[in-house]
Order: C-alpha cells, then structure tokens, then sequence
C-alpha cells in the first residue's frame, strides 16, 4: 500500500511540469547567469580599464598591477567623466604639481570601493616613489587550521551550491502543496481509510519527496562538475552525506508547511516569501562574508547558511572531510528535527 503511494506521488510529479522546471530547469539558469557574472580565479575575465591622464611628462604608469590596465585619457575631465557616468570605476589625474588625484564614487559601497582604492594608491606609490631593493615584506599565509584551497576556482564552484541549497529548498513548498492538493482531492482522506497507521501513510508521502529533492541536487552537482568544471576539493562521501541532510531538512519544512499553511493558494503566497527570506539570510543570493556582522550572525538561524558553508568547505578547501563537516551536518540535522516536531504537533490528519 505505502509503495502503491509512493509510486503515485512520483507520477503525479512527474507529469507538474510547472514543478519540475522550478526544480531542475531555473536552478540551471541562475548558476549560468550567475556563473557568467562573477569571476575568480583564472577565468576571472579581463582586466578592469583605468583611465589615466598625466600632466608630468616624467611620470608614465604603465602598469597598475594584477586586475588593471592602463587607459591613456586625453584630460582629466575626460577621466572625471568616465568615473561620473560609470563607463569606468575609477580613473587617476596627475596634475602637474600636487598630490595624484584618484577619481573614484566615494558613495560607493565600501566591500566594492576599497578594494579598488587599495590597489590604485599602491599603484601609484610604486610608480612615485624611488626603486629601492628590499626583501617581501609581507607573504599571505592561511593560518592553522584551514586547509589549503583549490589553486583554481571557478565562478562555479560557487554560484552551484548556492543555488542548489537555494531551489533545493523550494521541494519544501511541492510538498505543502501535494498535502494541500490530497486534502482538497479527497485522496488523502481515502489514504488515511487503508489499513495502514497513520505514520506511515504519512511517511508514505513524504518519502518520493526525499527522493526527488536527492535526484535534483544529484543532477544539479553532477551538471556543475561535468558541464561547468566545478571540481570537489574534499571527500566524496561528505558531499553525499551534507545533500542528503539538505534534502531531509527541506522535505521536514514542507512537512512544517502542510500543517500550517492550509489551501493551495495560502501555501503559494506565503512559502516562496518565507523561502526567500531564508536563502537571502543563508547566503544564497548575497556572500555572507560581505554582509554586517549582525547579519552573519542572523544567517545562522536558517538552514541554508550551514549547508552553504559545508558545501563550500568541500567544494573548495583541499582534504574536506566528512567529519570536517559535522557541525554542518549536525545543524541540517537539528533543523529537521525541530522542522518535523513542529509539523507533527500542528498536522491535522482529519
């Protein structure tokens, strides 16, 4: 009886091509998009241009280091310009006397802005001042603790996890909506008049469930290795181990939104804002680690932060392994737990 259940759930979802493009198709459209938007490593893309105008024939900049290149302005209005309509992020003016001016949006987000002013001023001492031999004085070291990473990192080996835990969610919602739709059908009313308990009418339907949200991230981790190069730097196994925590703790919150989201309509209005809200505090759509620190604290109360942290450990730190991920693991795990116990004590059955 339990597997004449399953086996129907799965045909039915099979058949939603509303459902299943939400799950399989549109994960596949934003890691392209977003993959294609932000670079790192060796395909981080071009070298930003930096418009330069000098009005000390001595001084010539020819290179202003990793990431920029040189483009030669005829003023330093025609620099000023090109910073206040946005063609260009930034520019330097030399005046004849006095201090270099770097023509940049002071109004700009810092995390953006910095980054940029750094390397320019740098750039610009080098280029001012004498060439003194000296020894490094700094050398970048991760400190004990933290594996290496991958020498080469894709876009993808970001933006693919990040959506995955981000869709691999929304199975939450296909199973609020398969409880609602039962309810209304009658179907779930004659399940409950089989001979079976209760629990495992229950379990019944939300094992395919668990299934489809293991294939989706399956097919999702298998099409970023094989179609966009996203390499596994740790162990196998702990990638496995984390999805399939990812998938118990969504399908448990569809449980949680069955028993309090009543209709179809009522779940299809209020899931994806809850879902979203989740996967913007999660990380999801905006890096942690740019955010304020109340922020990042805040992104440990939803799911989706620990499972992106995991993932990214595996994905890119050398020598991940399945007990590096515990706290990951564990947090899914608990999540689940109290998903499922606050589902069950608000489950109507009748």
């Amino acid at each position: 009886m339990i597997g004449a259940a399953i086996l129907k759930d799965v045909q039915l979802l099979l058949r939603d091509r509303g459902r299943l493009l939400s799950l399989f198709a549109l994960p596949v459209v934003f890691m392209v998009v977003f993959g294609s938007m932000f670079k790192f490593g060796p395909d981080r893309g071009a070298p930003r241009p930096i418009p330069v105008w000098s009005g000390r024939p001595e001084l010539h900049l020819d290179s202003l280091g990793e990431g920029f290149t040189v483009e030669p302005a005829p003023s330093a209005d025609a620099v000023r310009h090109a910073v206040a309509t946005g063609d260009r992020v930034a520019g330097l003016v030399i005046p004849p006397t006095g201090p270099v001016e770097l023509v940049i949006d002071l109004a700009g987000p810092v995390q953006v802005r910095g980054p940029v002013q750094g390397a320019l001023t740098a750039a610009v001492m080098r280029a001012l001042a004498p060439p003194i031999p000296m020894p490094a004085l700094i050398e970048a070291k991760s400190p004990p603790g933290i594996a290496k990473p991958l020498d080469s990192i894709s876009a993808f080996q970001v933006t693919v996890p990040g959506n995955a835990v981000l869709f691999g969610f929304f199975l939450s919602m296909t199973v609020a909506m398969t409880f609602a739709s039962e309810r209304r059908s009658g179907t779930w009313r004659r399940l409950l008049a089989a001979p079976v308990p209760r629990w495992k009418a229950l379990v019944g339907t939300l094992v395919p469930y668990f299934v489809i949200g293991c294939v989706q991230l399956a097919f999702l981790f298998g099409l970023g290795a094989l179609g966009f190069g996203m390499q596994i730097a740790g162990s196998v196994v702990a990638l496995v181990a984390l999805s399939l925590a990812v998938v118990l703790c969504a399908t448990c919150l569809g449980l949680l939104f069955a028993s309090v989201g009543g209709t179809e309509k009522q779940i299809g209005s209020t899931a994806p804002v809850v879902l979203l809200v989740m996967g913007l505090l999660g990380g999801c759509m905006f890096p942690r680690i740019a955010m304020p620190d109340f922020m990042k604290s805040l992104g440990h109360v939803v799911p989706h932060s620990w499972a992106l942290d995991g993932y990214y450990d595996v994905l890119v730190r050398q020598g991940t392994s399945l007990a590096d991920l515990a706290p990951s693991i564990g947090a899914l795990c608990g999540f689940a737990a109290l998903f499922a116990a606050l589902g069950l004590w608000r489950f109507r059955f009748e």
